[in-house]
């Protein structure tokens, strides 16, 4: 608002009052994140530092060291983000961060910088990066907003299959929360649904699919009702994976987490591929293995079987990379 507030004999003296500034709403900007992004492929760095961030905040540590943030979010990154080359670059999302009004480094004007503007990295080494204040006020003004903000952060970017490892990696949990009307201690879901979803999406894909997993043929029932399957998003959801039969299958639990986690892939002609980078013992894997090269299961006549596109989404470290290539071997 433009306002004239007074003037004087002389001349006319004009003064500007301007509107207060809005509040800060945390759960918005949280939800504005701004992650890199080329085509297809985003890389979710900043939602897994601030997931660090809140699991130290709870731990009564503000200040997370340069050293420490590299410490934990390059496993978080080798396990949750898109393949790479070398190493995971921590210092990215610590530095970027700022960037959003979510995270502050001290001092950052005063670092010795590289000639294209980055600080180096023994220079980042000597800070402790925190939470900015508009977080913290925001954090303290409303305990229920942390649980908000941490189901905002897993449904953005990341499938629920992966929300619950993430919450133990990062050593986070939801807290229970307190129903009045009950008048008890209600646990809050540790894989929050995310938004958005068609809730007809797992019906028609479990129907497509006669309730079986389309990699092992695996099929039960118990009094009627079938169980031990799930429906599983090809192209994530969060990643505007469509919710459509021919972006979805049907599969056991370990292998619909072993799928989210780039352990095996799919063909364009849909045949079964596995990571090489894939180990361990058991009959999941010693299973999952013997599949390399095998056809996926189709779906009934008339069903829309995985569409090439969003399978070559999940496969291609270009397009979105979920696959951790290379496989076993040359599928024929």
């Amino acid at each position: 608002m433009v306002g004239l507030e007074g003037h004087s004999g002389y001349g006319s003296e004009r003064r500007i009052t301007m509107p207060p500034a809005p509040p800060f709403d945390l759960l918005s900007a949280v939800r504005k994140l701004r992650v890199y992004q080329r085509g297809d492929r985003r890389a979710p760095h900043k939602p897994l530092l601030l997931l660090l961030a809140l699991a130290r905040l709870e731990q009564g540590q503000e200040a997370v060291p340069f050293e420490t943030v590299r410490e934990k979010l390059v496993p978080l990154l080798r396990a949750f983000a898109p393949p790479v080359r070398g190493a995971p670059q921590a210092e990215l999302p610590y530095w970027h961060l700022q960037s959003d009004g979510l995270w502050i480094v001290p001092g950052a004007d005063h670092l010795d910088r590289q000639q294209g503007g980055f600080p180096r990295i023994e220079a980042l080494k000597e800070t402790a990066g925190h939470l900015s204040e508009p977080v913290l006020r925001a954090l303290r003004a409303d305990p229920t907003l942390r649980d908000r903000v941490i189901q905002a952060l897993l449904d953005d970017h990341f499938p629920p299959s992966l929300h619950g490892d993430i919450l133990e990696m990062t050593g986070l949990d939801l807290h229970p929360v307190t129903d009045p009307l009950l008048a008890s201690d209600v646990a809050v879901p540790s894989k929050p649904r995310a938004s958005g979803r068609d809730p007809e999406f797992r019906n028609l894909v479990l129907q497509a699919y006669e309730h079986r997993c389309a990699v092992t043929g695996f099929r039960a029932a118990l009094c009627g009702t079938y169980l031990g399957v799930e429906a599983a998003h090809i192209r994530w959801h969060c990643f505007a994976g469509p919710d459509v039969v021919g972006n979805g299958i049907v599969l056991e639990p370990m292998l619909h987490l072993l799928f989210d986690r780039g352990a095996w892939s799919l063909t364009d002609d849909r045949r079964v591929i596995v990571s090489k980078d894939l180990t361990g013992e058991g009959d999941h894997i010693e299973k999952l293995r013997s599949l390399h090269g095998k056809p996926l299961r189709p779906p009934l006549p008339g069903s829309e079987p995985p569409k090439v596109e969003f399978i070559r989404w999940h496969r291609e470290k270009s397009l979105g990379g979920i696959f951790r290539a290379p496989a076993l071997g040359q599928v024929a």
